[in-house]
């Protein structure tokens, strides 16, 4: 290793994009800084959210529906 593991992270932390992580000249792994993966964790969570959601209204029938006047209705709300 050429850098030291504490090298690696401060690097990380600087940079903000993923260091490429080698072993004998091939990719093995990237690091990247907690900030990045947050962010990732968030983007593949809002990206899987949408997929359920256009799941649920592809596979919904009329019936799953009501009117909006009719669904304040049933809120007591005018």
């Amino acid at each position: 290793m050429r850098k030291n593991a504490d090298e690696l992270l401060t690097l990380a932390a600087r940079k903000k994009e993923p260091i490429g992580i080698l072993k004998n000249n091939k990719l093995k792994a990237y690091l990247i800084d907690a900030e990045t993966l947050e962010a990732l964790e968030r983007f593949v969570e809002d990206y899987l959210d949408s997929k359920m959601v256009e799941e649920r209204l592809i596979k919904a029938k009329k019936s799953d529906f009501i009117k909006s006047d009719e669904f304040l209705k049933n809120l007591d709300v005018k």
